[in-house]
């Protein structure tokens, strides 16, 4: 452990262990996307060979799948705002610096948009597949079954029914989770005002 009085080194640290943080983060985000597939996969060849049921389980894996992805992306702007107003623009000024860069580029808002729209679209469009599955094998087999169209909601079991409704709220609050919240906008706001109220620093020369 190496103990530092002054603020270069330290601020150099700092910024060494936040940009791993980020990147470790970033990658559990690419894997809580896999694992949300491989898990839809799981309980789709289950559901389709045996219990269709299995696969209503699907929408509240992925609710939290949602959650803790939408955990990282707020802990992976909140570290890159920090950087980029305590650490970058201390060592090196203001306007300095990738943080700063990737800002100020006019592309880095669409693809941050885009991103965002991409894992909307694979965890709740997901959610939407497995309730289409689960309602087109339910068909399927009412239909080998000799039981009409118009009564197949009546061949659900009570049990089936609350379940549908509870994925259907799961998916509405997977949706309220995923929404675009301008994190990194509050956290500016949040940062800057802290620095506009506090004294200002005194460096060691």
């Amino acid at each position: 452990m190496i103990i530092t009085k002054d603020p270069a080194q330290f601020l150099l640290a700092e910024y060494a262990q936040l940009k791993a943080e980020i990147l470790k983060r970033s990658e559990f985000q690419h894997q809580l996307i896999s694992i949300a597939l491989v898990a839809l996969g799981a309980l789709v060849s289950v559901g389709l060979k045996e219990s269709p049921i299995a696969v209503l389980a699907y929408p509240m894996l992925a609710l939290f799948l949602s959650a803790l992805w939408i955990y990282n992306d707020g802990q992976i702007a909140q570290l890159g705002i920090y950087i980029q107003y305590r650490i970058e623009e201390n060592l090196i000024g203001e306007g300095l610096g990738w943080e700063h860069a990737i800002k100020a580029d006019p592309a880095s808002p669409i693809i941050g948009k885009r991103i965002r729209i991409a894992t909307r679209g694979i965890l709740i469009g997901s959610e939407l597949m497995a309730i289409g599955l689960y309602a087109a094998t339910k068909q399927d087999l009412a239909t080998k079954q000799g039981i009409r169209l118009s009564s197949l909601a009546t061949s659900l079991s009570k049990g089936e029914m609350v379940l549908l409704v509870v994925d259907l709220v799961v998916i509405f609050v997977t949706f309220w989770i995923l929404r675009h919240q301008h994190l990194r906008e509050k956290m500016k706001e949040a940062i800057q005002r802290g620095r506009s109220e506090s004294p200002p620093a005194v460096w060691c020369r």
